[in-house]
This record gives C-alpha cells, sequence and structure tokens, in this order.
C-alpha cells in the first residue's frame, strides 16, 4: 500500500453496509493497493459492517439475555464482537494504514515485544557504574 496524489479507484464491493463503504471510500481514496492488500480492505470492511450487527443485536436486546435455563448470561453478540475486533486489528495491522502523523497499527507481536522490552528494561532503574 502507497499513499498516492491519485490513487486508482476501484469499485466497492457489492454488500458492504454504511460504514463498510465508507472505510472503503476513504482508503481507496487516499491510497493505492495492490490485489492482496484489496482482499484484506474489502474483508475489514466486512468486519466493520459486521460490529455494527453485532451491536445492533445487543442495543436491540440489551447486554445480558436469558440462558438455555433461564438465567442470565453476556449476550453472544458481545462475545463475537470481542473476536471480530481482533480479527479487524489484525487485517488494518496487516494493510499498514498510515495515521495522520504517518505511524501504523502495530501488530499483536510487536505489541507484545514492545511491552516484554519495557518489563525487561524499564522495570528496574539503571544503576551507576561503581
Amino acid at each position: 500500500m502507497t499513499s498516492t496524489d491519485t490513487p486508482r479507484r476501484r469499485r466497492s464491493p457489492d454488500g458492504l453496509g454504511a460504514r463498510g463503504a465508507r472505510f472503503w471510500r476513504s482508503c481507496t481514496g487516499s491510497f493505492e493497493f495492490s490485489e492482496a492488500e484489496f482482499h484484506l480492505l474489502e474483508e475489514a470492511c466486512r468486519t466493520l459492517d459486521d460490529l455494527d450487527l453485532l451491536a445492533a443485536a445487543v442495543a436491540a436486546d440489551g447486554a445480558m439475555v436469558r440462558g438455555s435455563a433461564g438465567q442470565p448470561v453476556v449476550h453472544p453478540a458481545l462475545t463475537e464482537a470481542r473476536g471480530q475486533r481482533l480479527v479487524l486489528h489484525r487485517l488494518l495491522s496487516a494493510l499498514q494504514l498510515p495515521d495522520e502523523d504517518g505511524a501504523t497499527i502495530p501488530t499483536s507481536t510487536s505489541m507484545r515485544s514492545s511491552t516484554a522490552a519495557r518489563a525487561r528494561w524499564g522495570a528496574t532503574p539503571l544503576r551507576a557504574a561503581r
């Protein structure tokens, strides 16, 4: 994916919802994508739409629903939304879309590495050589 002044436009995939289509237009209006990246972008857009559907289900039913024995349980859409957010993060990380400052979304591996480095080097104050 490269930033360009005149990116090559591609028609948005059929069946995208409002948020997915908006994200597609935003990305294809700002960047050029390889064929593989177009597929990742499409899946990211569909994931955004899926998250909207899951949020609508929770809004309609509430965060708690009745379980099989009549007990209150967390709405299954909330659990699924958590999984979809992880998928979205991975897709966006793979696309390496920059933000306004040019930074990209870190991958889970780089986030774990940063956390490990902070734990290793940041937890103990540096001692002066004796």
